[in-house]
């Protein structure tokens, strides 16, 4: 879970592919590769949804296919609003992808874009703290606040609409027996 192929390796491989200055680019990569997610979403299967309730549609007749679709994804619809969410989490707020697999400055995305003001507010404060000549101050702490409230907004209005999901999850784990 620590260590991954490197990066070398995936940038060969995506740039193979023809992925580079593509919005494919921020999508494919690292997509949903994680053992974390796989090691979430497996636990919960285990410990949440009975054995009994998927021999009993065995019983009935249902195939795997069935019991997938009409009993498991209901009743997981928690863990994987939650691994969605996780996701999005992780594609909105990395700006590496951006780093690695784009060069056209249009298609950059807007952590990337934020990750370079702040680069530029570095410069120029350094700038002028080397110059001897005396500069309007910066309000840095203003503006990293400002690019904070940016990057937060669009999960902020996101999180009220998955947040039955995470309701549901948390009653259907508390009612046992």
């Amino acid at each position: 879970m620590l260590f991954n192929g490197g990066l070398v390796p995936s940038y060969i491989m995506w740039t193979g592919f023809g992925v580079v200055n593509t919005i494919w680019a921020y999508v494919l990569p690292f997509m949903l590769t994680n053992a974390f997610s796989i090691i979430l979403i497996r636990s919960f299967f285990s410990s949440t949804i009975p054995g009994e309730l998927y021999e009993s549609a065995k019983m009935d007749g249902a195939g795997y296919f069935r019991i997938f679709w009409r009993m498991a994804m209901p009743l997981g619809k928690p863990i994987l609003v939650t691994i969605g969410l996780f996701s999005c989490l992780n594609y909105w707020n990395d700006w590496q992808n951006g780093l690695y697999f784009i060069t056209d400055p249009s298609m950059l995305s807007i952590q990337a874009v934020l990750n370079k003001m702040n680069q530029n507010i570095q410069a120029v404060l350094s700038y002028t703290s080397m110059s001897s000549s005396s500069m309007v101050q910066l309000p840095q702490v203003s503006i990293r606040m400002a690019i904070a409230f940016v990057a937060i907004l669009p999960i902020l209005i996101m999180y009220p609409f998955l947040q039955k999901y995470f309701a549901s999850g948390i009653m259907s784990g508390a009612v046992k027996g």
